[in-house]
């Protein structure tokens, strides 16, 4: 039986293999944008992996940048270079995860590129978020996290490079690993910003994620304990956020704080420090994607959505120069934020500055001014750790309402298997 990539455009590829589930029919269109598909996957394929190890019996949801052999990868477009070709070796990152035990499932959707938030794709659709079906999934690792989210995986593999592991994460209930930068390979994955790329693991628990992490990190479990560190609550943070993510900070100090000491930490300006983030984020990130997919663009003029291919060609317009006075001047904000993590202590912060946006909100012409204020508000908050290069961690937290709220523990660059350890510890407390 032949293979099938489930998209809006013709089937480029077919190839002896086991039988797929066949692609979804998407549910009406919301409109051109937010179509829905109840299936998270571009393609069902089972790959089985080793009979023992310490992922044996979990199945493993792929996000469509890596490379799994004799199978496509897309990354999320209609025109990317390998969307009609088998891939010729397995990414080392989840060649990994099958030595280890995990069975492959199929590969998962992704925004187009990697290149935004929110968890839309113009082609592959928008996966319904189980959690809350009315709001967006969060993207880009979208697919990956509904997957897990909706029990259809165990472990979802994603990349992060401005938030695209923890946002998922937040939005759908789940734990979720922005590794420390260069910590974790990105071989065989398709390169969006080479200086912020990261590739790390959701789940459903933090035992789950802890053990799925120390594979990649080649490492051992860690056992839920708390870092022998100074752990700090950037409680202003919060403040001036939707009050559901607001009370997070009272929340973490009565799950958290029984635990250890939360000081606080203390910010001169916290609007001034999110758009210093959002502003170098955005020309940080900008010059290296255009130099890595720039000479595609113009060359095969590929179908993208429009806002996705103006963010890359805003990125050509970026200068050396920009690059160094946007980073000085986020540097200089952060400074509160990197004092404490080059002394080895760590962070509890937001994940995000609200739940999940509602479709309803995403397609009101008259709530455009909000999107935008929330989105310059999420890129503020999550642009810390790619800027200092520094490994994060988002917990979900109690609600009462049935919508995924949850934050986030920053920790010293390395700290990645304390982290895991520490969430461990944490989530005990929050069973």
């Amino acid at each position: 039986m032949p293979f099938s990539l489930h998209a809006l455009g013709p089937i480029l590829m077919t190839q002896p293999s086991s039988a797929p589930a066949p692609a979804p029919s998407p549910s009406p269109l919301l409109n051109d944008q937010y179509w829905i598909v109840e299936d998270p996957f571009v393609l069902h394929h089972r790959i089985v992996g080793a009979e023992q190890g310490p992922l044996a019996g979990l199945r493993l949801a792929v996000k469509d940048l890596f490379d799994v052999e004799g199978l496509p990868t897309a990354c999320g477009t209609l025109d990317w270079p390998t969307r009609d070709k088998p891939a010729k070796r397995t990414a080392p990152t989840v060649q990994a995860l099958l030595d280890a035990g995990a069975d492959i499932v199929g590969k998962t959707i992704t925004d187009e590129l990697a290149c935004s938030l929110v968890g839309t794709n113009l082609h592959y659709g928008t996966p319904r978020n189980p959690m809350t079906p009315d709001r967006v999934p969060g993207g880009s690792s979208s697919g990956s996290a509904v997957a897990v989210a909706g029990g259809l995986a165990d472990l979802g593999l994603g990349t992060d490079t401005g938030g695209s592991i923890r946002v998922p994460c937040l939005y759908n209930n789940l734990f979720g690993l922005r590794p420390s930068h260069g910590r974790i390979s990105v071989e065989g994955c398709m390169e969006l910003c080479a200086p912020f790329d990261t590739v790390g693991l959701m789940a459903r628990d933090a035992e789950t994620l802890a053990t799925g992490m120390a594979v990649l990190l080649d490492q051992e479990v860690p056992p839920g304990a708390l870092p022998e560190a100074e752990i700090f609550l950037a409680s202003a943070l919060f403040e001036g956020l939707e009050s559901r993510m607001t009370d997070l900070a009272g929340e973490a100090i009565r799950y958290f704080g029984a635990l250890a000491p939360l000081p606080g930490l203390t910010f001169a300006d916290v609007p001034a420090l999110s758009e210093a983030c959002y502003n170098a984020y955005g020309v940080l990130q900008g010059r290296p994607i255009w130099e890595a997919h720039g000479a595609w663009i113009e060359r095969d003029s590929p179908r993208l959505a429009p806002e996705i291919e103006a963010r890359f060609r805003l990125g050509g317009t970026r200068s050396g120069e920009d690059e160094r006075k946007h980073r000085a001047v986020a540097e200089a904000s952060l400074r509160p934020l990197s004092t404490v993590l080059e002394r080895g202590g760590f962070i509890v912060l937001p994940t995000g500055p609200t739940a999940a946006p509602s479709f309803a909100m995403m397609q009101d012409a008259g709530a455009l001014q909000e999107r935008e204020a929330v989105r310059r508000q999420l890129l503020g908050l999550t642009a810390m750790a790619p800027i200092l290069g520094v490994p994060q961690i988002h917990v979900p937290m109690p609600n009462t309402d049935g919508i995924p709220r949850g934050l986030s523990v920053m920790g010293p660059r390395g700290s990645d298997l304390a982290l895991l350890g520490l969430v461990r510890a944490w989530s005990e407390r929050l069973a």
